[in-house]
């Protein structure tokens, strides 16, 4: 598994979500996507706003789609 976080460099919710993200130990990679640096990722995954998690499986299916800042207790039930 390894969840991808699409984000933006001037988007406050993404800050906000980074630094929520900050108090989670997750049990797999998290890699960080910075949309107006990697498009064709954003497009690929169908990304039409920031932030948004996607976690993936071991072959790369999406098993869970979460878009917006939400909250530590909502990461945690979602991706936990």
């Amino acid at each position: 598994m390894r969840l991808l976080k699409f984000e933006a460099s001037w988007c406050g919710p993404c800050k906000q979500l980074s630094m929520t993200m900050n108090d989670i130990d997750f049990p797999y990679p998290v890699e960080v996507i910075d949309v107006d640096q990697n498009t064709a990722a954003a497009v690929e995954y169908g990304i039409r706003g920031v932030p948004h998690l996607i976690l993936l499986d071991e072959n790369n299916n999406i098993v869970k789609r979460i878009g917006g800042a939400v909250s530590k207790e909502k990461l945690i039930e979602e991706l936990l």
